[in-house]
């Protein structure tokens, strides 16, 4: 059933969750929820105003054909079209027919037929278009007004310049609106000119910002510079300085407007996100640095046109409106798309999707208003389900019967519920004592407990040996639950690491309930553990002469991790480690595996903690300590504390008595923690135990240094600052430590008035802080006189003639030549840091084996390079078949272009011809690869006409690719160089970062 209405507001868009074969469709709503167009679009572009009082977009049919609509869903150029795109300046939009581009107007009338290969919207009234020959410029007529032709062409600005590259060069200039050349070619890249002036530009690797000159307001010292937004700000990064990275925003003058090391790339309505790192929260900046909205939020979407942002507050999801308000939204969760993405405010144009339940979806506008419903429901038959719309008033506007799976089913995705979570959901809602039973009287097999791949326990074919050997089991097992959360969702969801705990946690403590009351109490001391991970927690039941266990395992990647809830059967020969490889392991939690006597009261626990932090804040430390006493008391009732709780319970209690000024007492507490947290801590990955350990050694270290007499008594601190510095959990970084910069310096230089020796680390580690800008510089007076000193100044002249003695590279310089420059500053640099040695060094000394060589030729049906091939047989420089370079880059052998670089995308065989492609598989073999930073590597490549070369790839940007990389391959139009020349480069680029490593505060031990 189909309602429309008169609409005075652009359309929403509504998603329709149809099954896999039909797709997803949308339907276009009104602000009432009121039906515009049935569901019948696979896409929707955002809608213009047409300077008539209403709107028009692009739109792709079910066919998957493009045309335009109005703001009634009528169409105005029908669905004929293969591409269709928004509309620009000058009321034009692009479309493509025939394999040919054009442009319409706002009143979907055809204004410059379909004839050119490309098109760019059009810009202060011109627009640059592909012919036959390469780029020119037309007017709003299609009139070709700049001839070229280009090899490329950016847009024109408000003040009639545009950044080309002219055929057959390398380099963009700039041209005027005749055509003329205004700045020379000589950059690498060119972004548009504003209004006043300024463009982004590169010269070799880095960006800055030139003037219509072509003269630098800001020389090249970025990483990346994108364009000027419409604030008048453009978004920087700047990854020269591994150790300190900076992102933020400049002003057309080239100055720092807002900086941070998680700033958004994305400024909505003159907001932008900045996450403040290791738990700080999500905040919002103003177009002029100002943190107009608090970081008190877990995630947050950038904002979008309508003024709205979805974001999660203290576990409660929302909606936040430019004015900082947050408005409480009573769901489950946003909605999100099929790869686990909150769709927010951009899917629907202004209106935000809400899970409501399973298979129910609300929308709700910028001021958190309900405009419509979507609801799958049965129809009282088993096997049809019925799709329903509901308006705003909760009328029903359209529905659509179908059969049983004929509608997708919306369900919770980042709150995931238990039948997400069970690979049965009986094992929580049944009886899972019976599924215990069937493992106990079960014939005993041999078992695998696999972590991170879902397969049956019982298959034990796809397994390395040496795994196998380590971890079999025999007996009987099931894996009750599991979860697995990527890298990518773990990044962008840091929530999730607590959210999927707890609902583990719940798990484990609640089937523990359910098995101790049919089999009895759990043994108390049994060391059964099915496999080690980096917290595993389990009981164990002795029933009928055999072992009952159930495990909560949990392991961390590299960004991403892993829970499972196990549950086994078996004699206990056949289950538990050997006395011994338990020893090896570290033994076992005894406090996670005893019989729980008492359950920790985890809702007072947590209700004490929010009052010890509101009487923290206005600094009533009396009130503080007897909380923190309260909380020691209700941990020593229980016996399953977790030790991230007696974390807290210490940092409270450390930090009132050290404020009160009770300091023994607050040492004393530092000594307590630190004992009883660190046995706890080799498989614990929370950040509390971690924080309060890094504070205890940090008061102690302080207060030996303040009292110390003896060099001795300057020792003890100093084990105490490697102890705080050491204590970082694998993906953390520096800024966990900077709390802590002033105690460091201090204690060496306390140190070196009974050992002058030590005076030269304490300034290595002050002109890092030099270098960060730490604030203990200004704030501490003796740091502050410190490098006011002569001597430090003469430390810092000498230290920059030993850098220059490094990096400046001789002229001619041979490979090998650059390896011995190499092993120098390796040995200069590693005496002031430990993690130059574990980063740079020792080199392994393994080859490449000669007959290693001899197959890779016979598979190229070339040889390689004598210096290449000469490089790779050196002893102590490469390993393994693959060798990796150790100094500058990892040599991997010789692999096609193609292949190493894009694998089998299509637009290798959509851009290029066959014997194009031919050429390049053949003439094109990557041998070398270095990160530069998180988007882009730069690959060494060699061609036996040519020699070597280099070039940067940027992830995902085929049209830079194809422009840059591919078409002067082809043309053999690439600079090339010597391997010697290369390498040369390569080692300077590592020593630099070697002498950013080495004054690196964070990795000084």
């Amino acid at each position: 059933m189909t309602e429309n209405s008169s609409v005075f507001h652009p359309p929403y868009v509504v998603r329709f969750p149809f099954e896999t074969s039909l797709g997803l469709r949308n339907a276009l709503i009104d602000v009432d929820g009121n039906l515009v167009r049935e569901p019948n679009l696979l896409k929707v572009h955002t809608f213009t105003p047409n300077g008539k009082g209403g709107y028009i977009t692009a739109a792709q049919d079910l066919n998957e054909k493009w045309g335009y609509l109005d703001q009634n869903g009528r169409w105005l150029i029908e669905p004929i079209l293969e591409d269709a795109r928004i509309f620009g300046e000058e009321g034009m939009a692009r479309f493509k027919k025939e394999g040919l581009w054009g442009y319409v107007d706002f009143n979907g009338e055809i204004k410059i037929q379909p004839r050119f290969e490309e098109a760019l919207p059009f810009n202060a009234g011109l627009a640059a278009v592909r012919l036959h020959n390469g780029y020119a410029y037309i007017d709003c007529t299609g009139q070709v007004v700049i001839e070229g032709p280009f090899d490329e062409a950016g847009f024109f600005s408000p003040i009639g310049l545009a950044a080309v590259k002219k055929r057959g060069t390398s380099a963009w200039g700039v041209i005027n609106t005749k055509g003329e050349m205004a700045i020379a070619p000589q950059f690498a890249d060119v972004g548009m000119y504003t209004s006043d002036g300024t463009a982004p530009a590169r010269k070799g690797k880095l960006w800055g910002l030139i003037d219509t000159q072509g003269e630098w307001i800001v020389k090249p010292t970025y990483s990346r510079i994108e364009e000027f937004n419409e604030e008048g700000l453009a978004f920087f990064s700047d990854y020269t300085d591994l150790m300190n990275i900076r992102k933020g925003y400049l002003n057309t003058k080239g100055d720092v407007v807002i900086e941070g090391t998680s700033i958004s790339d994305q400024m909505v309505c003159g907001l932008v996100k900045e996450d403040v790192p290791y738990g700080g929260g999500i905040g919002f900046f103003d177009r002029i640095g100002t943190m107009v909205i608090p970081p008190q939020y877990a995630w947050a979407d950038p904002f979008h046109e309508c003024g709205a942002s979805v974001v999660l507050h203290k576990d409660q999801w929302g909606i936040l409106t430019m004015d900082g308000q947050f408005r409480e939204m009573p769901y489950v969760e946003p909605l999100t798309d099929h790869e686990g993405w909150v769709l927010g405010f951009s899917s629907g144009k202004g209106i935000a999707p809400f899970l409501v339940r399973k298979g129910e979806v609300v929308y709700v506008d910028a001021v958190g208003r309900e405009v419509c419903r979507l609801r799958v429901e049965g129809t009282g038959n088993p096997q049809e389900r019925v799709l329903r719309l509901f308006n705003a008033e909760g009328r029903i506007v359209w529905q659509n019967e179908g059969e049983e799976g004929a509608f997708f089913v919306e369900s919770p995705f980042l709150c995931k519920q238990p039948a997400r979570h069970f690979e049965d959901i009986q094992y929580w809602e049944g009886d899972i004592t019976a599924a215990a039973q069937v493992l106990l009287d079960a014939e005993p097999r041999d078992f695998y407990p696999y972590t991170w791949y879902e397969r049956d326990v019982y298959d034990l074919s796809e397994e390395d040996e040496d795994e196998i050997d380590e971890y079999k089991k025999r007996g009987a097992m099931e894996v009750l639950a599991g979860t697995y959360v990527s890298e990518e969702h773990y990044g962008h969801y840091p929530f999730l690491g607590e959210w999927e705990r707890k609902a583990f946690e719940q798990y484990f403590a609640a089937i523990a309930d359910r098995l101790s009351d049919f089999f009895g109490d759990p043994l108390p001391d049994a060391s059964i553990m099915l496999r080690w991970g980096d917290n595993n927690i389990n009981k164990v039941w002795e029933v009928d002469g055999k072992y009952l266990v159930l495990e909560w395992f949990t392991e961390y990647g590299d960004g991403d991790f892993v829970h499972r809830l196990w549950l086994a059967a078996g004699f206990k020969e056949d289950l538990e480690y050997e006395e011994e490889d338990a020893e090896n392991e570290n033994g076992t939690n005894e406090e996670e595996t005893q019989e729980n006597d008492k359950t920790f009261d985890l809702d007072q626990f947590e209700k004490l903690v929010k009052e010890a932090q509101a009487h923290m804040d206005v600094e009533e430390h009396e009130e503080v300590l007897n909380l923190a006493f309260q909380m020691e008391e209700l941990a020593s009732d229980s016996t399953d504390v977790d030790v991230g709780h007696m974390s807290w319970i210490y940092d409270y209690k450390r930090n009132a008595l050290y404020k009160s000024g009770r300091v023994e007492e607050a040492l004393e507490t530092c000594r307590e923690a630190i004992a009883y947290i660190s046995p706890r801590m080799l498989f614990n990955y929370r950040p509390e135990p971690r924080q309060t350990l890094r504070a205890c050694h940090n008061v102690l270290a302080r207060e030996l240094m303040e009292h110390a007499a003896s060099k001795e008594e300057c020792l003890t601190a100093w084990e105490h600052v490697k102890a705080c510095f050491k204590t970082v959990e694998p993906n953390e970084g520096e800024a966990v430590l900077e709390h802590f910069y002033d105690t460091r310096p201090l204690v060496l230089l306390k140190l070196s008035e009974f050992d002058p020796a030590e005076k030269a680390k304490a300034f290595a580690f002050l002109q890092r802080m030099q270098t960060i800008g730490s604030p203990y510089l200004r704030d501490e007076p003796r740091l502050a006189k410190t490098i006011n000193s002569v001597e430090y100044q003469a430390f810092l002249k000498n230290s920059q003639e030993v850098d220059r003695e490094y990096v400046q590279a001789p002229a001619q310089e041979t490979a090998m030549e650059a390896v011995t420059r190499y092993h120098k500053a390796y040995e200069t640099f590693s005496q002031f840091n430990s993690q130059v040695e574990k980063e740079f060094g020792p080199i392994l000394s393994l080859s490449f084996r000669e007959e290693m060589i001899a197959k890779a030729e016979e598979e190229l049906g070339f040889a390689l390079p004598d210096a290449l091939r000469q490089f790779m047989l050196v002893p102590g420089l490469v390993h393994g078949i693959y060798p990796e370079l150790v100094p500058p880059m990892k040599i991997q052998g010789m692999f096609s272009l193609i292949s190493d670089v894009w694998g089998v995308r299509r637009e290798f065989e959509e851009r290029l011809t066959r014997k194009e492609l031919h050429w390049l598989e053949v003439h094109c073999q990557i041998c070398g690869l270095s990160q530069m930073d998180e988007h882009s590597q730069e690959y060494m490549y060699f061609t036996p006409g040519k020699g070597f070369g280099t070039f940067t790839y940027t992830r995902d940007d085929w049209d830079e690719f194809e422009a840059n990389v591919l078409r002067p391959l082809l043309a053999q139009e690439v600079p090339d160089e010597t391997f010697d020349q290369i390498y040369s480069r390569k080692v300077t680029d590592q020593i630099k970062r070697m002498i950013e490593v080495s004054r690196n505060p964070g990795a000084m031990h």
